[in-house]
């Protein structure tokens, strides 16, 4: 899933570049690093083999679609950010959530989905409770043949409007 989360990273990333153009490029990569930074708790994610201890670290406390999952997660990362430049941090945080949001619809099998399955924790640590619905199987058709695709073109047209 992780071409859809930045395909939905840079449709958020476009749209919020071409309102401060001045900004863009940074706005645009804030946007593309939080649409897969909360599967940092996965090493096998894009990602999570990049940085691999730190991954494995981190799924071994939180396991996948944990904490990272949150909208705390969320907030905390956005807050440094916010102290430099707050329109890169609503870009990180808009990232984020479009992660969120389609982790929510999805659902995985396997190693890295363990017993968290589907949906996301979004009120973590108040509850690890999940949010969400089986509606999206992680690298099935629906997201490959026609998710993939339409954010990929939206975010094509919204780097095209940045022109």
């Amino acid at each position: 899933m992780g071409r859809t989360h930045l395909a939905f990273g840079a449709v958020a990333g476009g749209h919020l570049a071409a309102s401060i153009p001045a900004l863009g490029l940074p706005i645009m990569a804030a946007a593309l690093l939080g649409s897969i930074l909360p599967d940092l708790d996965s090493p096998y994610s894009k990602l999570g083999r990049r940085f691999w201890p730190v991954s494995k670290l981190v799924f071994s406390i939180f396991g996948h679609r944990g904490g990272t999952h949150s909208l705390l997660f969320t907030g905390l990362v956005m807050a440094p950010v916010w102290a430099v430049s707050p329109p890169v941090a609503l870009a990180l945080g808009a990232g984020i959530i479009t992660h969120l949001a389609a982790d929510a619809i999805s659902f995985g099998q396997g190693p890295r989905f363990g017993w968290r399955g589907a949906g996301v924790p979004l009120l973590w640590p108040l509850t690890e409770a999940k949010t969400g619905l089986r509606l999206v199987k992680v690298n099935g058709p629906l997201e490959n043949l026609v998710i993939l695709p339409w954010m990929a073109l939206f975010a094509v047209q919204s780097g095209w409007d940045l022109i």
